[in-house]
C-alpha cells in the first residue's frame, strides 16, 4: 500500500461522507465570487468553475460580465453532459467533463474543499492546478469550527458519534474537556454534521497564499 495514502487515511477521514447538497445552491453568486471580479479574475480571462453545483450560479455571474466561464462538476449527480460554456444557449449549463483538458486563465473552487475528505481535496487541487494557469480556492472561515464546537458540547446526534467512532477510535470523551486546539484538529480531520460533511482545509500546506480573509470566507491563490 502507498505510504502517503496510509498517512492520509490515518490523519484524515477518508470514508464516504453522507452529503446533503454540497455546493448546489440556487440564486445569485456568492459574495466571495463577486470579490474575485476585477482582481483574481478579469475581463478577457477564461475561467473554470470546478465543482459548480447544479445551478452554475457562480459561473453565470462571470458569463453575465462577458467572461468565458466553463462550469464543471464531476460530483453532482444532477449535472448532465450539457455544454459547460453556456454562451447564452443553455440555462444553468454544467458539464460532467472538463473542456478536453483545455488550459484556463483561472481555475477556481468556491466552498467545495470544505465538503470533501482530504484525499478528494488533494485530487481537486492537483487537477485544478493542471487546468488553470492561476488557481483560486474560496473556503469558509471559522463558522465550521463554531458549529462543530457547539455540536460537541451538546453531544449532537451527528457530530459527537462521528467523533467517537471515526476520530477517537471508538473511545468516549467528555466534550467539556476538549480544547479549541482539539476541536480544530477534529475539523481538519473532517466531520459529519446535520448539514452534511464538513472540513477545514489547510491551503497553506499546498503553498497557497491567503489574499483575503473575512468573517464569512477566505480566498487563497497560487
Amino acid at each position: 500500500m502507498n505510504l502517503l495514502k496510509e498517512l492520509l487515511e490515518a490523519e484524515f477521514y477518508s470514508g464516504k461522507p453522507l452529503e446533503k447538497g454540497g455546493t448546489s445552491i440556487a440564486g445569485d453568486a456568492a459574495p466571495a465570487i463577486r470579490a474575485l471580479y476585477g482582481k483574481a479574475i478579469k475581463d478577457g480571462d477564461t475561467v473554470l468553475d470546478y465543482g459548480a453545483g447544479k445551478y452554475a450560479r457562480n459561473a453565470d455571474f462571470f458569463r453575465k460580465k462577458g467572461i468565458k466561464a466553463f462550469a464543471f462538476d464531476p460530483f453532482n449527480s444532477n449535472a448532465t453532459e450539457k455544454e459547460g460554456w453556456d454562451e447564452g444557449k443553455v440555462a444553468d449549463a454544467v458539464s460532467l467533463k472538463t473542456n478536453g483538458g483545455k488550459k484556463f486563465s483561472v481555475a477556481f473552487t468556491c466552498f467545495v474543499l470544505n465538503v470533501v475528505p482530504k484525499n478528494v481535496e488533494a485530487e481537486i487541487i492537483a487537477k485544478s492546478e493542471k487546468l488553470g494557469k492561476k488557481t483560486v480556492h474560496i473556503t469558509r472561515n471559522m463558522d465550521v469550527f463554531d458549529m462543530v464546537k457547539s455540536a460537541m458540547l451538546k453531544k449532537d446526534k451527528y457530530v459527537y458519534p462521528f467523533y467517537v467512532k471515526e476520530y477517537n477510535k471508538g473511545k468516549d470523551v467528555d466534550p467539556k474537556k476538549l480544547t479549541d486546539e482539539d476541536i480544530m484538529e477534529f475539523c481538519k480531520f473532517g466531520v459529519q454534521t446535520s448539514r452534511g460533511f464538513q472540513r477545514i482545509p489547510d491551503l497553506e500546506s499546498y503553498s497557497y497564499k491567503l489574499v483575503r480573509n473575512t468573517s464569512g470566507f477566505k480566498i487563497y491563490e497560487k
